[in-house]
């Protein structure tokens, strides 16, 4: 997709985890995510192995899945704080604003695919800043179709400015993996081992 000028739309595009302050040269009205790891908490790596882990979970997941609690230095990539409100602007609150997205985000998807399903809660969400006026966020949430008794995990990834209408770039169900055991008696050492399938499937 293409916007004015021939230039790339950089909403569609997958934006590389880098790194902007090391730890304790935070700025001191910098929100420092909730979950990072402590300064003297280890394993200790440099920037440049925090950075190609934080990178790596980016492409495993697309974004949704990155375990913060990993690193100390701050990258662009971080978890949303559903109580820090300076994400939103009044008199919604961060966790409205999530809900909000989320919500149309589903609704867009029951058009694209036929289908149902409730909202029922935001999970999780990851966000970076743009060099725009725009936030980009990772949104997790859950959704319950009426003929389904168990919620389901959805993944959406939405570009918000409040100036602008929201941008919704997916929308999906979350994969999960199934995993079944096979129990398999060994003769000679009548041990038994445990052979894994795994499976992907919607849940």
């Amino acid at each position: 997709m293409y916007m004015g000028h021939d230039l790339p739309d950089w909403t569609t595009m997958d934006i590389k985890a880098y790194l902007l302050y090391e730890p304790g040269c935070e700025p001191r009205n910098m929100h420092i995510p909730c979950i990072r790891r402590g300064e003297d908490e280890g394993p200790y790596y440099t920037h440049e192995e925090e950075e190609r882990l934080i990178n790596k979970q980016f492409e495993e997941s697309k974004g949704f899945d990155i375990d913060f609690k990993q690193f100390r230095y701050v990258f662009n990539y971080k978890p949303l704080d559903f109580d820090d409100d300076e994400m939103a602007i009044e008199p919604e609150t961060t966790r409205e604003l999530m809900d909000r997205l989320s919500r149309e985000s589903l609704e867009k998807y029951n058009e694209k695919e036929a289908t149902h399903y409730e909202f029922v809660k935001v999970t999780k969400a990851n966000y970076y800043n743009s060099a725009t006026a725009a936030t980009v966020y990772f949104i997790t949430y859950q959704g319950k179709a009426p003929s389904y008794d168990e919620p389901r995990d959805f993944r959406a990834k939405v570009v918000h400015n409040y100036h602008t209408p929201a941008k919704y770039i997916s929308c999906e169900m979350k994969p999960c993996k199934n995993v079944h055991f096979i129990e398999n008696a060994e003769k000679e050492d009548v041990k038994r081992t445990k052979v894994y399938e795994i499976s992907f499937f919607f849940c």
